[in-house]
């Protein structure tokens, strides 16, 4: 006799849900609160579509906490909530209950961390359960590191889980991403109770709702945080309500500056950082009216303290502007064809970041003109 279950996926059933949720779900795109041009509502359905990417490899192609294996929620086409264009993330589904290896190279990227981290009902909402990140760690003469990760403590590097840990954020960080090469991590899974990871037809229907549930979720924080940041701070840069940041699965090394931008054609906006800290890295980037990385493989839409040109006086000077405003202003960042978007400023282990990145609207021709 066959389940309910069983039922569902033969008549379609699974699917045809699976597909309703979606076509509901553009319509967030339509909500009053983002631009509503062509241009930018093109732009949100395209999000869409990425995110259903990122939500299926999540939910169905390595959702096995027993046979874990690290993958791209974010990537240079996948992009969400900001994501950095300094960063090469990878995620890993994992379970507290078991307990796990990671080897790997260290590589020659700047700076990487690894958290652990539980789910929680609330939208926009991670617990955080464990962190390690590089300078913690201990390498072998040629580089290689192993960690070990679980919920009781274990000697050596040890990444915390708790009961309710459900996966890994992994953020290796470039100073100059063309120059380096990241660290290769591998995980495996120390105590599975099953031998195979074959499809089990009773996990479908959830997989599938649960890709869909993460672009819902995913879409309708940034709309809500995109119109925090419109309506609180147009054009300026303060530092961002943290502990949100780390709800959402920010890292706690760093210490975020995130608004939101808009420029009429002829005027630039001019970031002027005179207090930089002690840090391992800064960075500025720009991003879309949803939130997305601007195209970082072809244009310059980020600069950070190694690719930054610095001041006689040691501060930087940061343009963001539709075009070049000129050899004078080095760290120009390319609005890319749009009128406005997100942006974010990082100061990464800094233990007395400032309150604000100072920013202020000018001419582009007076930018010229000097």
């Amino acid at each position: 006799m066959q389940s309910q279950i069983e039922r569902r996926i033969v008549d379609g059933s699974v699917w045809e849900a699976f597909c309703d949720r979606l076509k509901e779900a553009g319509k967030l795109v339509l909500r009053p609160e983002p631009p509503g041009d062509a241009f930018n509502r093109a732009i949100g359905f395209r999000c869409l579509a990425e995110l259903l990417r990122a939500g299926l490899e999540a939910a169905l192609d390595y959702a096995d906490p027993e046979f874990p294996a690290f993958f791209r929620l974010a990537d240079e086409t996948k992009k969400m909530l900001n994501d950095n264009p300094d960063n090469y993330y990878q995620n890993c589904v994992v379970d507290g209950r078991f307990d796990y290896r990671i080897t790997g190279h260290r590589g020659t990227v700047n700076w990487f961390s690894l958290g652990s981290k539980g789910s929680s009902a609330e939208a926009g909402r991670m617990v955080d359960t464990g962190n390690l990140d590089s300078s913690q760690m201990k390498f072998d003469g040629d580089g290689r590191f192993e960690i070990l990760v679980s919920s009781e403590r274990k000697p050596g590097n040890w990444l915390p889980m708790k009961p309710e840990t459900r996966f890994i954020v992994v953020r290796q960080t470039f100073g100059d991403r063309s120059q380096e090469k990241i660290a290769e991590l591998e995980i495996e899974c120390l105590n599975p109770k099953r031998k195979t990871n074959t499809l089990r037809i009773e996990t479908l229907e959830a997989a599938l709702q649960g890709a869909v549930h993460f672009v819902e979720s995913t879409v309708k924080l940034t709309i809500d945080w995109q119109e925090i940041y419109k309506q609180n701070h147009l054009n300026q840069l303060p530092e961002d309500d943290q502990p949100r940041c780390q709800r959402a699965g920010g890292d706690p090394n760093i210490h975020y500056y995130q608004s939101y931008w808009k420029l009429a054609p002829d005027e630039a906006l001019l970031v002027h950082l005179r207090e930089i800290p002690e840090c391992q890295t800064w960075n500025l980037q720009l991003s879309n009216s949803y939130m997305q990385s601007l195209d970082y493989r072809f244009f310059k839409v980020c600069v950070n303290r190694f690719t930054a040109h610095y001041e006689p006086d040691g501060t930087v000077k940061i343009v963001i502007a539709h075009s070049d405003p000129g050899p004078k202003y080095p760290n120009w960042l390319d609005t890319c064809g749009h009128d406005q978007g997100g942006m974010l400023g990082r100061f990464v282990g800094s233990k007395n970041p400032p309150k604000e990145m100072p920013t202020r609207i000018v001419k582009l021709a007076d930018l010229r003109g000097r």
